[in-house]
């Protein structure tokens, strides 16, 4: 059996309780394609510090493998106003390109691209039911509570989770009103969403097939 530590390093510390469980069952289903049984830890944050992407990833790289002894490092970052496409060429091409250039015994090689479209939210609108049932809406309509299009699709996806809550509270008694935040839903969602909805976000899948690139090149599937 192959034994495989995955890390994580993510722009904040709701990404973190957002992403941890979701990368470890997406990992973990994946895995069940390898030519061999794998055995998936649990996911390990990672924290670095930089003056720039490349140079924070690559103490993070270090910091996976000197420090935990990661297998493989999960990067999350928001491409904001950017496609994958050009967040790879200007941020994850410079760094794996500086990455090469260091000691394969000093540093974890095997980077796994996390770039939700816009912002990590996005991934949180791949149910709107789940999120209606959470924020105690199941009787309005996604229109109603302006969720009404594609996840990656809005500019600003956590304004558009805010503005849900805000509106969902609105019929809510008034001394059930403000009890639940945008905060509060981080944890909750990365524990309850289903990959089956999370695969219908072009970015999620993404991921995935960053996942399998790198099962690949650690020689677990062909």
């Amino acid at each position: 059996m192959k034994q495989l530590f995955i890390g994580l390093i993510a722009e904040g510390t709701t990404d973190v309780r957002f992403l941890k469980n979701i990368i470890y069952k997406s990992i973990q289903e994946l895995s069940w394609s390898c030519d061999n049984q794998v055995d998936i830890f649990d996911i390990q944050e990672v924290t670095a510090e930089g003056d720039s992407f490349v140079n924070k990833m690559l103490e993070a790289s270090k910091n996976a493998c000197q420090i935990y002894g990661i297998s493989a490092l999960c990067i999350h970052t928001d491409s904001d106003a950017s496609t994958i496409d050009s967040v790879m060429q200007n941020k994850f091409s410079p760094f794996l390109a500086a990455l090469k250039t260091m000691p394969k015994e000093d540093y974890c090689k095997h980077i796994i691209p996390t770039i939700p479209i816009q912002m990590i939210e996005s991934w949180m609108l791949a149910d709107k039911q789940l999120l209606k049932q959470l924020i105690n809406a199941r009787g309005l309509s996604d229109a109603d509570l302006g969720l009404d299009r594609a996840p990656e699709s809005y500019a600003d996806p956590k304004t558009a989770i805010e503005h849900a809550i805000r509106r969902a509270m609105a019929e809510q008694p008034k001394k059930k009103r403000n009890q639940i935040g945008i905060s509060d839903l981080y944890e909750i969602l990365g524990n309850r969403l289903s990959l089956e909805r999370l695969r219908t976000i072009p970015s999620f899948a993404k991921f995935e097939e960053n996942v399998i690139s790198v099962f690949k090149e650690l020689e677990l599937m062909r």
